[in-house]
């Protein structure tokens, strides 16, 4: 068996520690050799975790002096992303990241820019794309189940932002609320559901309603409108009384209606659920949709070209929310998607 892939974990929360850490242990491709967090308290459990023989640093760039590393993964607030792609891909390292990729559009250009300098793999953690649920409605529509897809509608129903994160309230650090933190997977599984359309105009109204003391919005109305006629609508709040995900993908010849873990086809013949394979419980981390992001990035490490799809839909994720961002503070009024 070929060595193992050296790498290190850039932030030690909870996204870490629960979704990505135990992917990496089942996973002979990759060993975590080293992480870099600025909290001792974070450092302690991720010592407790990986045992005496982890590294462990405050600093990020005294861990890329230290030690010999093929990738870092970079779960750390979106605020720390740059700065850590930056230096990563100056060491020549291949670099896993959390989603949002960045803070802004500028920032994001800057990430893919220092990923082709360097010629290594940028993959950011997509991982909706791997739940049952999705990856069974994408295969009904490839199969031609509701003929040519051309609208969408997310609700995501959240009673606090994801963890529990306190960071995520702060706008400085985690570059906005409910938009980035759940809008960047619905717009990503949007556009694949519709057939990966460019998006070109979105109006948005966004809100705080529940979290009034932060500085960033807890619900938003958006709707997104794609080249060629396909559009999305997407609903998002951290002020629901209850934890629940519902979509629903309009065909030209039926619709699938997805509820949590459940798939429904509603045609002309008849409405039919559709069989979709076991799932973990839903929580914040979905460690059981990481190993396919490990094996994304493995394919990307290999030839950072596999990566090129993955580095549109965030580009395009982070360009649309900064568009409906605008659209909010002009109160609705549609704002056109900048590439």
């Amino acid at each position: 068996m070929s060595p193992s892939l050296a790498g290190a974990l850039v932030g030690f929360g909870g996204v870490a520690e629960r979704g990505h850490l135990p992917g990496y242990r089942r996973d002979p491709r990759f060993a975590i050799h080293a992480v870099c967090d600025p909290d001792p308290q974070a450092r302690e459990r991720a010592r407790r975790a990986l045992g005496e023989d982890v590294a462990l640093y405050a600093d990020v760039d005294a861990l890329l002096a230290d030690e010999r590393l093929d990738f870092v993964d970079v779960a750390s607030p979106p605020g720390d992303h740059l700065p850590a792609l930056e230096r990563a891909f100056a060491a020549g390292l291949h670099v896993l990241v959390e989603k949002p990729l960045a803070l802004d559009p500028e920032q994001a250009r800057r990430a893919h820019a220092a990923a082709d300098a360097a010629e290594r793999a940028l993959v950011v953690v997509h991982n909706w794309h791997h739940a049952p649920a999705f990856r069974t409605a994408r295969e009904a529509i490839a199969e031609g189940a509701i003929g040519a897809p051309r609208a969408v509608e997310f609700v995501t129903e959240r009673t606090q932002p994801a963890g529990g994160a306190v960071w995520r309230l702060d706008a400085r650090t985690a570059g906005g609320g409910i938009l980035v933190d759940h809008g960047w997977h619905q717009l990503y599984l949007a556009g694949r559901l519709l057939g990966d359309p460019d998006p070109v105009r979105v109006s948005a109204n966004v809100e705080t309603r529940r979290w009034t003391g932060a500085n960033v919005e807890d619900t938003v109305d958006a709707r997104v409108e794609y080249a060629g006629g396909a559009s999305a609508r997407l609903r998002l709040t951290w002020a629901a009384v209850e934890r629940r995900t519902r979509v629903r993908v309009e065909g030209d010849a039926g619709a699938l209606r997805i509820e949590d873990t459940r798939v429904a086809l509603i045609s002309p013949g008849g409405n039919r659920e559709l069989p979709v394979d076991a799932d973990a419980p839903d929580d914040s981390y979905h460690a059981t949709w990481f190993p396919a992001v490990l094996d994304a990035f493995a394919r990307a490490m290999a030839d950072p070209r596999h990566a090129h799809p993955n580095r549109r839909e965030a580009l395009w994720c982070q360009t649309v929310i900064d568009a409906a961002y605008e659209s909010g503070r002009r109160e609705g009024e549609a704002v056109d998607v900048k590439p």
